[in-house]
């Protein structure tokens, strides 16, 4: 216990100075990235990218990441897993790590976002594997979890001035939210600048045998209510963030034409939308899940045409000089998307 106090009596100090100016998401240009799983991935991706995500394993990847970014793009930080404590299945507000391994870092950048990735969903597996204080945290409504990562954010931003919060949560959390609280809006972090959901499959079909299957136009209505929502009682310049999956896998794509749906799906809703300016691609590198590989988009080359071709289609990066694609026009490519979106997606408001 004695570890908290001090972050502890920093958190008041925090909440007395007030926080710190918030990211800015009003920009001229739409961010674009892909998670990355090695620091140098961040070579491949620049021609056609203006910011990069990566999930530090332990803090000074942190510090490995920042120094390899010699191309000014925006660095997206995934920091939940630095911060959920596995045996009691919360988190803790404990952020010098983070703080210092950006410090040792010769490139920090401008600006930086931190990501939580599904930190409500993570809550709720610990409370499936027994853990108590995980359920109760459930029946409450998330409180803590919120007033935790709430004071992360403050932390960074103080430490930080102009970096940002991004909440981005599984599709599943949201649907059990839903069946429980039918007539309310789903929980999300309420002071992070970007919000968005996560789903891996076919675009009009995503989801499991165990909980449904969904339009992903479905779990989009519900962040953005929330979004607008949040926004109206306290206007921060909320915007979303969109996830789309660029992976091949037997339990969500099994061709890289169900990808490219999602892909197109996700940027044409990226080019109707003025408050939606994000598209986090998952994933660049391969990794193991469960025991599966799962082959990232890097070698996959008809789905790394397609981003080059979204990338150039919103004029981010040098993409077709740079990845060597020439002879692929997006207008063309657009007609792969059977139903149109307009309207659809976040009602008449832009």
């Amino acid at each position: 216990m004695k570890k908290y106090v001090g972050v502890i009596i920093g958190l008041l100090l925090l909440v007395t100075n007030g926080y710190a100016s918030y990211f800015n998401t009003d920009r001229p240009q739409k961010i674009m990235g892909l998670l990355l799983t090695e620091v140098g991935q961040i070579d491949e991706i620049r021609g056609f990218s203006n910011a990069f995500v990566f999930i530090p394993r332990a803090p000074g990847e942190i510090t490995d990441y920042l120094n390899a970014n010699q191309y000014g793009l925006l660095n997206i930080i995934s920091i939940d897993k630095l911060l959920f404590d596995r045996e009691r299945g919360m988190y803790h507000a404990d952020t010098r790590a983070i703080i210092s391994a950006i410090q040792n870092a010769s490139r920090q950048g401008e600006e930086m976002l931190f990501m939580m990735d599904e930190p409500l969903w993570a809550v709720r597996n610990a409370c499936m594997a027994g853990r108590k204080l995980a359920c109760d945290e459930i029946e409450n409504g998330y409180t803590d979890t919120l007033a935790t990562l709430r004071a992360v954010g403050q932390q960074l931003r103080q430490e930080f001035p102009g970096s940002g919060v991004m909440h981005i949560e599984a599709w599943a959390e949201l649907v059990l939210q839903k069946k429980k609280h039918s007539d309310a809006n789903v929980i999300m972090l309420d002071d992070a600048e970007y919000l968005g959901f996560d789903c891996y499959g076919k675009f009009d079909r995503c989801g499991s045998d165990e909980y449904g299957y969904y339009s992903q136009v479905e779990f989009g209505i519900e962040v953005w209510n929330t979004l607008n929502a949040l926004e109206a009682d306290n206007p921060i310049g909320r915007k979303m963030f969109l996830v789309p999956g660029a992976f091949v896998n037997e339990r969500f794509f099994k061709s890289t034409d169900e990808i490219k749906d999602q892909l197109l799906a996700f940027a044409q809703i990226l080019a109707q939308y003025d408050k939606v300016t994000g598209f986090g691609i998952f994933l660049w590198g391969d990794m193991l899940d469960n025991n599966q590989v799962v082959q990232g988009a890097r070698g996959l080359q008809d789905v790394v045409d397609y981003i080059v071709a979204i990338a150039d289609y919103f004029e981010i990066g040098s993409s077709r000089t740079q990845s060597g694609v020439v002879n692929l026009d997006f207008q063309e490519i657009w007609g792969h998307i059977k139903d149109t979106l307009s309207g659809l997606f976040l009602g008449q408001e832009s």
